[in-house]
């Protein structure tokens, strides 16, 4: 979804003195992802932590990762 369409479905209001931006709540569910993935990517520890999991070449077994989070 690109900016303009995003914003194509924001509506304003104004309550009392001040304007209100109204969002449909699957819209800012979109925002909300796509911030959360942003500052994901914009995190030096996380790049590196992806990093170093590239670099590892260990296996696991379905089994062994159920155990490991454990579900």
């Amino acid at each position: 979804m690109t900016t303009k369409t995003l914003l194509g479905k924001v509506n304003t209001q104004k309550i009392g003195e001040k304007p209100v931006v109204i969002l449909p709540i699957k819209l800012w569910q979109v925002i909300e992802d796509k911030l959360e993935e942003l500052e994901m990517f914009n995190s030096k520890s996380f790049r590196r932590k992806i990093a170093k999991a590239r670099k590892e070449k260990t296996l696991y077994s379905s089994r062994e990762a159920r155990k490991m989070l454990a579900v």
